[in-house]
């Protein structure tokens, strides 16, 4: 049986509190030159160079039961879409499994201070998340919808259009209809700055914002912000506009025609932004715990099962559509 709390979810889980390690410097520029998008993934060969201190440490929980099995924190969209198959999953096999709700940072910070034995990030990890002897596995991406204020008459812009307005060089949406003039205000979260892909795929690294872009430092804020300010953009995963409608009605742009929820164009590769996500386990002898690499093959078993709200395309699908994998980690998207 699990003794667990209850937490905001009502599903039953032992709560877990941590410190956040410290963060990866901001990797450099690396925008294409045509589009200015940043890299969408790092090497997955690369591992950092840890001194003999921290390959030499053991997992050490931290304000947990001592009959804890399984300590998990994950970012605060994987928490939602998988607690229902991680508490499944513990209640079959009688285990105490600790999970946590948090963000890429606390995840990274959590697996670099060796409290956890699996992390979940919505970005793909940074080169200096690749700790030796931890291992990604891609669960799927999601759509990161552009967002504007829902009386905006504006349902379509190209990509060019999208960085063109991010970088303010465009203006006045006059620019993009033809109507009267509406000054463009722009709203970003430039979170998880060090890792690649989500919003670097815009625009690579936050000098190329322009100087009159609102920055905000929370989703609800975000969406918020772009609802209640008129004529402004932003993004969001179309989960988390859902999530937190109750600070505005924002509606999600197509991009060169292609709506964010029309998951076979993302799936495709047509799509352009999105969000990646990942857990890890240890593969190191004295780190790997067997039931956190069955958990994993549970999840990528019953993954089908995630409730669609989520908007979670799954590995298998971007497998078919000609993504590039690195064992079970996405490291390309579809191309030649």
């Amino acid at each position: 049986m699990l003794k667990q709390w209850k937490n905001k979810t009502s599903v039953p889980v032992l709560c877990m509190i941590f410190l956040c390690g410290p963060l990866a410097t901001t990797l450099p520029a690396t925008a294409n030159a045509d589009s200015h998008r940043g890299p969408a993934f790092t090497d997955p060969e690369h591992k950092e160079t840890m001194p003999g201190s921290w390959l030499d440490k053991s997992i050490q929980y931290e304000k947990l039961p001592a009959n804890t099995d399984l300590a998990i924190t994950l970012d605060q969209h994987l928490y939602p879409a998988l607690l229902p198959l991680i508490n499944r999953y513990a209640k079959q096999h009688k285990l105490q499994v600790a999970v946590q709700e948090g963000t890429c940072g606390i995840s990274a910070g959590a697996l670099l201070d060796k409290k956890v034995d699996i992390g979940g990030f919505c970005c793909p990890p940074g080169k200096t998340d690749r700790l030796p002897g931890l291992r990604y596995h891609t669960l799927g991406i999601a759509a990161l919808a552009l967002i504007v204020e829902q009386d905006n008459p504006v349902d379509n812009i190209s990509l060019q259009q999208a960085q063109d307005i991010f970088q303010g060089k465009l203006g006045d949406w006059q620019e993009v209809t033809g109507n009267a003039s509406q000054p463009i205000n722009t709203v970003a979260r430039l979170h998880c700055k060090n890792r690649p892909g989500h919003w670097r795929l815009i625009l690579d690294n936050e000098d190329q914002f322009s100087a009159a872009t609102r920055e905000v430092s929370t989703i609800p804020d975000m969406i918020g912000a772009t609802a209640g300010t008129k004529n402004a953009i932003g993004y969001e995963t179309l989960w988390m506009t859902q999530q937190f409608s109750s600070q505005g009605q924002v509606k999600a742009m197509k991009i060169d025609g292609i709506s964010p929820y029309d998951n076979k164009a993302l799936s495709a590769g047509k799509y352009p932004f999105y969000r990646t996500y990942n857990i890890t386990t240890w593969t190191d002898e004295t780190l790997r715990k067997p039931h956190a690499e069955q958990l994993l093959a549970y999840i990528y078993q019953h993954f089908n099962e995630v409730e669609t709200r989520y908007g979670l395309v799954p590995s298998t699908s971007l497998r078919e559509a000609g993504w590039k994998f690195s064992n079970d980690e996405l490291v390309a998207a579809p191309g030649p």
